[in-house]
């Protein structure tokens, strides 16, 4: 980080908090002498979703969490923490990208459950593929074995 008054690279960090979704660093400058304050914040991300009916909306993480709450919910892994790393694979995985399709996430979030427990998978997929019968949910079922 540069120094704003003597433009010096040699800075350090003298005190660090976080204020909302951002981290507040105080910093003194090696070279003059002066202290600044700088803040960081992560960068969001920008990706489109494509959804079946040919909308598209911003790709939102909160959203993803709830389809993965739904389907965990009274499970083996009903827990915060696995809500969050399916949320954080999905995240990972379409990161760099721009647009995704609601398939691809569908595929990915099943894939993560389906390691994690079979019964969230298992509901997952059932609204995700929209079965219409019986036969659709007992072959998704089939391919756990």
């Amino acid at each position: 980080m540069k120094c704003p008054y003597c433009e010096s690279d040699s800075t350090s960090v003298v005190d660090s908090r976080s204020v909302s979704a951002r981290v507040r660093r105080r910093r003194e400058c090696e070279g003059c002498g002066h202290r600044f304050t700088t803040y960081e914040e992560a960068e969001s991300l920008e990706i489109d979703v494509d959804k079946r009916d040919g909308s598209r909306e911003p790709f939102r993480v909160s959203k993803l969490k709830e389809g993965v709450k739904r389907a965990v919910k009274d499970t083996a892994v009903d827990d915060d923490e696995t809500v969050r790393e399916v949320a954080s694979v999905v995240k990972a995985r379409v990161a760099d990208r721009d647009v995704v399709s609601t398939d691809e996430i569908g595929e990915m979030v099943m894939a993560a459950l389906k390691e994690r427990d079979e019964v969230a998978y298992l509901r997952f997929a059932s609204v995700y593929e929209e079965f219409d019968s019986a036969r659709g949910f007992v072959e998704r079922a089939q391919d756990l074995e």
